[in-house]
């Protein structure tokens, strides 16, 4: 009898130690929707800790032993292209191709892209450079209603199309992808044929140069897309530029070779315009630049359709900045249905409060007993 009674008093410890316990809350990190990747010869900036940057001075080939950081041609150049074109092709096509699409062949694509650009000087390219590249590596390629194209918004339309699974940008292509991120220059009269150090930010004397491969790869894109298409812009940009800007790749390489007669051709375009949480709304639907773009397209006689933050991407916005004033309104509402869903009720704490107390009634009626 004493030990059966002293075993209550211990059952009965340990319910009063669960019903002080709080619930366990694991703080984990947003996701980072904010980075850029497909950017040729784009500059970089020296952080504390980070690897050591060649300087600009140094002749030398930085890609043996020590890896050392520069502003030159990404080392492993030619392995990188290779291993992502059989990537793309044996693993990733499952994603956005089709069970029929022809395998091409990954060290001609490669022996492509070299000849036009290794020994040459970076800033005698031209929009003609890379053409024999992308007619390869396009070959058959048309996308039909699943298009999308983006500007000032590359990570989270990259996150909405699924990499390819979705809906399709030009960096999910194969032709852009071997290259997304990567860094190159020619050089002449050196043993390696790319300049390793130091590759030009900008050719003041050729705008051509910079935009020989990525603006000749959205015009080739552009021209091999259908149907309904999409493009996400930045409602909220900060540094004073329009939403849509004549600049942009959108405007000068895309908009204009959408094809508008045949068999594979642009019948609408949807613009989702979207604004980032805690920032302030620079243009809406029908507004300044946008009332440009909507002319464009009509004028062009293609269907034009307008929508300011669509939900889908309300959801992946807050998701990057879950800390933000709008989104924590949608956290605390979503996380109350969520807790219905799980516990029966919009209170875990409460579904739990509420086992504690039946089991410590339990108890006392096996002490009174």
């Amino acid at each position: 009898m004493y030990a059966r009674t002293i075993y209550m008093i211990d059952l009965l410890i340990l319910c009063v130690s669960l019903s002080k316990q709080e619930p366990r809350n694991i703080q984990l990190k947003p996701p980072n929707l904010s980075g850029q990747y497909r950017i040729n010869v784009a500059p970089f900036e020296e952080k504390a800790n980070d690897v050591q940057i060649e300087a600009r001075a140094n002749t030398g080939y930085p890609c043996n032993g020590t890896f050392t950081k520069t502003n030159g041609t990404t080392c492993g150049l030619k392995e990188i292209m290779l291993g992502r074109c059989y990537e793309y092709q044996y693993i990733k096509r499952g994603l956005y191709l089709s069970n029929t699409t022809d395998i091409k062949n990954c060290t001609e694509l490669y022996d492509l892209f070299e000849s036009e650009v290794r020994y040459k000087p970076y800033c005698n390219m031209n929009m003609s450079t890379y053409s024999k590249y992308f007619e390869k590596a396009l070959a058959g390629v048309h996308v039909i209603n699943r298009a999308i194209f983006w500007s000032g918004t590359y990570a989270i339309a990259h996150t909405y199309s699924g990499h390819g699974s979705n809906y399709i940008t030009l960096e999910d292509t194969l032709a852009a992808h071997m290259l997304d991120g990567l860094m190159w220059c020619g050089k002449e009269n050196d043993t390696e044929g790319f300049d390793y150090v130091s590759c030009p930010n900008n050719c003041k004397d050729n705008r051509w140069a910079d935009l020989a491969f990525w603006g000749l790869a959205s015009r080739t894109f552009a021209e091999r897309v259908s149907g309904e298409i999409y493009v996400v812009l930045n409602g909220s940009r900060t540094d004073g530029r329009p939403t849509y800007r004549n600049g942009s790749y959108f405007a000068e390489f895309e908009l204009p070779y959408f094809k508008r007669n045949g068999s594979f051709r642009v019948t609408k375009i949807n613009a989702l315009v979207l604004h980032t949480p805690d920032l302030p709304v620079a243009e809406k639907c029908g507004e300044k630049s946008l009332v440009f773009l909507e002319k464009l397209i009509r004028d062009a006689q293609l269907e034009y359709n307008c929508v300011d933050d669509p939900d889908e991407l309300i959801m992946l916005m807050c998701a990057d900045s879950w800390g933000a004033r709008e989104c924590q309104v949608a956290r605390n509402t979503l996380r109350k249905l969520w807790d219905i869903k799980l516990y029966g009720t919009s209170n875990a704490i409460v579904h739990s409060l509420s086992f504690v107390v039946l089991f410590c009634i339990g108890v006392f009626r096996q002490i009174v007993q």
